[in-house]
């Protein structure tokens, strides 16, 4: 064969490969247009199946009622039976998860239908994992939490779905910090009018467990957007609500040395619903036993310490309880996001008087003794007041109180709260074991 014969041949083939390569790429891409153009909103049709009174107990004066039948006629929610929707009950975890699960099926491919298991939740709880809702294995019996929901159903939708319509700034719930896991779940869905608190200042109480109206009215205002909700949060709150959302999580401390004999008080607060809890380290000084009093009278002995920091004169405590206590815990806030100037309070135990609470202003926001970071202010404190939370105008928690100057009331110093976040909580250390007597320069609150 001629040369230039066989570079005709290869011209040819080389044509050919690339028309091959073109009808490929156009099957392909007509392929993911026919799949993209099956998702969407457009796969949530409404049956009209549900009839007025099916429920029992159901009434159409309720709050949930339009909510109940929304999630019924969608496909997302059945009743316990034929005319029990059980609206007050708790949803289990494994229920949460097919729930989110539904949705993602009807959004993609216009269906919920799964085979059936043995443990109705079995098959929902293999796709999850699959399709990264959920991370892992979980203990589906149980009730799950507003949290926990929140995060399932995040995950199961491409976020366009949940376009913000609401401005909400971080920070901006009062009950949901930066360092939950849940943070960013929640706050997409309170920007996007899927969620709108509880309460006249718009917590989201993550801790407690959601009932099957709550999330009727979730799943509804998820698939149909007419019935999501536009709102404002509060941007601060009274100096009561503030009170009242955070004395449960404070508590008083009392210190005792090796022969039983009483050291001294101080104060500190609960950062987890699991009891772990944050004071001042010169609160400890010598102690090997300790007890925490709370608002309500009940006492509990300090189990040991997790976490603790000499330079910043920060510990991290856990509670000793046989019982399966969830504690009232304060949500921290961004300390380097302060201004001086700014309302503060202190809720503590000066001189052992539990949940006093005084009312200051940020007096520096960035004062600097020695080479340490404090924040500077004057809500009052007295000795039994080390611990305690400074708490800015939503409750959360930007310092935790630790000193002051002597006849000087209102010249006062917190530890930033951000340096509570840099603490690597670990295994505890009992008191008796946990040797800590250095003294302090700043006269000790």
């Amino acid at each position: 064969m001629r040369p230039y014969e066989v570079s005709v041949l290869m011209e040819g083939l080389m044509k050919r490969l690339i028309s091959i390569f073109l009808v490929v790429a156009m099957l392909l891409a007509l392929s993911v247009t026919a799949i993209a153009s099956r998702s969407g909103l457009h796969n949530f049709r409404s049956s009209g199946s549900y009839n007025a009174g099916q429920f029992n107990d159901v009434s159409g004066l309720e709050w949930f009622a339009e909510y109940v039948e929304n999630a019924y006629n969608h496909g997302l929610m059945r009743g316990r039976s034929g005319e029990v929707f059980a609206p007050r009950d708790m949803i289990t975890y494994g229920e949460a998860v097919a729930l989110a699960v539904r949705l993602r099926r009807i959004y993609f491919t216009g269906s919920s239908d799964l085979a059936e298991s043995v443990l109705f939740y079995a098959v929902y709880s293999d796709y999850a994992r699959r399709h990264g809702i959920t991370g892992g294995a979980g203990d589906y019996a149980v009730p799950a939490t507003r949290a926990q929901f929140a995060e399932l159903i995040h995950n199961a939708l491409p976020l366009y779905m949940l376009a913000a319509i609401n401005d909400i700034p971080d920070y901006g719930i009062s009950d949901v910090g930066i360092g939950h896991s849940f943070h960013n779940a929640v706050y997409t869905l309170y920007r996007a009018g899927v969620l709108n608190g509880c309460y006249r200042f718009g917590s989201f109480r993550p801790s407690s467990h959601i009932t099957r109206s709550e999330a009727a009215a979730i799943m509804t205002r998820v698939v149909v957007p007419s019935a999501r909700i536009e709102f404002d949060l509060p941007t601060r709150l009274s100096v009561e609500d503030i009170f009242e959302r955070s004395a449960d999580a404070v508590f008083k401390l009392e210190m005792f040395d090796s022969e039983g004999y009483f050291i001294r008080t101080g104060s500190g607060f609960f950062i987890t619903d699991a009891g772990h809890a944050v004071t001042n380290l010169h609160v400890l000084d010598h102690a090997v036993r300790a007890i925490i009093t709370l608002a309500d009278g009940r006492s509990f002995p300090v189990r040991g310490v997790h976490a603790f920091c000499f330079e910043d004169n920060l510990a991290i405590i856990s509670i000793d309880t046989e019982e399966d206590e969830v504690w009232s815990y304060l949500t921290l806030a961004n300390s380097d996001r302060l201004e001086t100037g700014a309302a503060v309070y202190v809720i503590g135990s000066p001189y052992g008087l539990i949940n006093s609470i005084t009312a200051g202003i940020i007096s520096n926001a960035r004062r600097e003794l020695d080479g340490t970071g404090f924040v500077q202010f004057t809500a009052p404190i007295s000795f039994g007041s080390g611990g305690s939370p400074l708490l800015n105008e939503l409750g959360q928690v930007v310092g935790v109180a630790s000193s002051s100057f002597p006849n000087a009331q209102n010249i006062n110093l917190a530890v930033p709260v951000n340096l509570v976040m840099r603490l690597e909580v670990g295994n505890y250390i009992t008191l008796e074991d946990f040797h800590y007597g250095e003294d302090d320069y700043y006269f000790p609150a």
